[in-house]
């Protein structure tokens, strides 16, 4: 499962778990999933990359060519706030992806505040989360899986 998107409802939070070796197609196929659910679009995200997962198999001129996916996905949504996209990266091997994506202006191509944290508790203040809200975060109580995204296909 290199990439996996669960929801939960109530607190309005994707969660984007990355896992392994994750390739191009994994991203792109959660890109198209977001093109046809962009319900997803609005909402606040947190990313982990997990230990051990890498992004090797990918060059840094396809991540900008999906970060200018992103953008148009994001052009029509005209978002009244700033959505939030909180990153967590617990793999040294996946860091300079990472910090490559994190280089665009997400700002203005995608109407996101976009931020690296050591740690999911520091990410869930950022966010505005309870330490109660947390805590359902760091169980994984109450977030639904929404889809886990491999090289065929995205898998419901």
């Amino acid at each position: 499962m290199p990439a996996a998107l669960r929801l939960n409802e109530t607190l309005e939070l994707n969660l984007v778990e990355y896992r392994g070796g994750v390739t191009l197609a994994e991203l792109k196929a959660l890109a198209a999933f977001m093109a046809h659910n962009p319900q997803h679009l609005q909402r606040d995200t947190l990313n982990i990359i997990q230990a051990g997962c890498d992004f090797a198999a990918i060059q840094l001129a396809e991540l900008d060519t999906l970060f200018a996916y992103y953008a148009k996905l994001y052009a029509p949504l005209n978002l009244q706030i700033m959505r939030r996209a909180a990153w967590v990266c617990r793999s040294a091997a996946a860091k300079s992806h990472l910090d490559h994506w994190l280089s665009g202006d997400a700002r203005k191509k995608m109407s996101s505040t976009v931020r690296a944290f050591e740690s999911v508790a520091e990410a869930a203040d950022w966010l505005l989360l309870s330490p109660a809200e947390l805590a359902l975060l760091e169980s994984g109580e109450d977030f639904t899986p929404i889809a886990r995204f491999t090289a065929s296909a995205p898998a419901r």
